[in-house]
């Protein structure tokens, strides 16, 4: 976390926040102790993956090609890599860092999978990235605020979510999320 936290402070600020969501959203499902405390580390390490990444793309201020966009999708396979090679890594921290891409419609990277090839944590993890990145300003974008967020997310949910884990996390938000 330490050595994402000196590649990009954005990604660092959006894995804590990531963190957050997991264990909030952990709770909104019902998951145990164990299963939450691993979820909410496999929010902060999901994108360590991003620490190994060229500066210049990952920070890019606009549109990446077609180049930079397969070197960027490589993060969840880099970042699986590194967490391979720390003592005793957690299966669920493992199983996020490398699928929390992956959309249940099949069309997520790095494997394509889809609907019940994906698991219950990595769906967690596609719903928990994807609002905060979308609600968070960047040098090229302004973040949406929470409610319209959700709003599109909800559009994207058969696609991109699963319909069970995008619900419970819009109660675990609240219908006002701040």
């Amino acid at each position: 976390l330490a050595r994402l936290k000196t590649a990009d402070n954005y990604t660092y600020m959006h894995s804590v926040a990531v963190c957050a969501m997991m264990v909030a959203l952990a709770r909104q499902l019902g998951l145990d102790e164990a299963q939450t405390r691993s979820l909410g580390l496999a929010g902060l390490m999901h994108d360590l993956g991003k620490a190994v990444m060229p500066m210049d793309v990952l920070n890019k201020p606009g549109k990446l090609s077609p180049a930079e966009f397969n070197i960027i999708k490589s993060h969840p396979v880099e970042g699986h890599k590194i967490l391979l090679n720390s003592r005793n890594p957690d299966p669920i921290v493992l199983d996020v860092c490398l699928h929390h891409h992956e959309k249940t419609d099949g069309s997520g990277y790095p494997k394509g999978l889809k609907g019940n090839e994906i698991s219950l944590y990595a769906k967690m993890g596609a719903v928990c990235d994807v609002y905060d990145a979308i609600t968070s300003d960047r040098p090229y974008k302004q973040g949406w605020e929470p409610a319209e967020s959700l709003r599109k997310m909800a559009e994207w949910a058969d696609d991109h979510f699963d319909t069970k884990v995008f619900q419970a996390f819009v109660k675990s938000m609240g219908i006002y999320p701040v």
